[in-house]
């Protein structure tokens, strides 16, 4: 299944089968999903959630795309505008990777939230430079 796609400032409250509609504004992709329960699918673009590659021509997404809380639980990769369908996952490996991606986002945000706080402390503990004024320069300003 070939998909089309469509940048749009705000995703269109009425949105087509076979369409992914991208706001960048909101960092955001929105598809109806693909095995036709007209469910729709929302893929946020963030280092810890999708993210997008445009060619030019088609879009691509990592990682691939569980509905595992739609009844249908269609699994796809979207690459070069294409659909390829994954396998089934069990109940235990949807658990598994419902974990695993839960453990990577808290992963990277307890990384960012440490680089963060250490330049703040790092920021707060640059001094001011101790100027060193010339005795010449003293000379000009000092009254005899």
């Amino acid at each position: 299944m070939k998909l089309e796609h469509k940048f749009v400032d705000s995703i269109p409250e009425e949105i087509e089968e076979g369409i992914l509609y991208i706001s960048l504004r909101f960092r955001v992709i929105i598809h109806l999903c693909c095995c036709g329960c007209k469910n729709k699918v929302v893929t946020p673009l963030s280092p810890v959630r999708w993210r997008m590659t445009f060619d030019g021509k088609t879009i691509s997404l990592y990682p691939s795309i569980g509905n595992w809380n739609f009844k249908c639980e269609s699994h796809y990769w979207i690459e070069k505008s294409e659909v390829l369908w994954s396998e089934k996952w069990s109940k235990r490996q949807i658990s598994e990777g419902k974990i695993e991606e839960r453990n990577r986002r808290e992963g990277y945000y307890r990384i960012v939230n440490t680089s963060e706080a250490e330049n703040s402390q790092q920021r707060s503990e640059i001094k001011s430079p101790k100027i060193k004024v010339a005795n010449w320069l003293k000379n000009l300003f000092i009254k005899k």
